[in-house]
């Protein structure tokens, strides 16, 4: 099993964190699994900040991401507004 570190996470988190989180996953396994998409995932929560690992269904490679990172992918998108009827 791989792992990928986010940029997010690696701001983030120690990389003691990171590797006690990703040991975490590798031995209990994910926290939530859904049966339609495959999606397997668990979160670690250090003092206020959590991290999501998640496993890529196909590649079986775990993902360590912070969410505030999907805030992010969303920050300069500017809300386009409705046509006038």
């Amino acid at each position: 099993m791989g792992v990928v570190v986010n940029p997010s996470a690696r701001e983030t988190f120690t990389p003691r964190e990171l590797t006690d989180a990703y040991k975490e996953y590798e031995k209990r396994g994910p926290q939530y699994v859904d049966a339609e998409t495959g999606l397997r995932a668990a979160t670690y929560r250090f003092g206020t900040r959590v991290l999501l690992a998640y496993e890529e269904s196909e590649t079986g490679v775990v993902v360590l991401i912070h969410p505030r990172s999907q805030k992010n992918l969303y920050e300069n998108v500017k809300p386009q507004s409705a046509p006038q009827t």
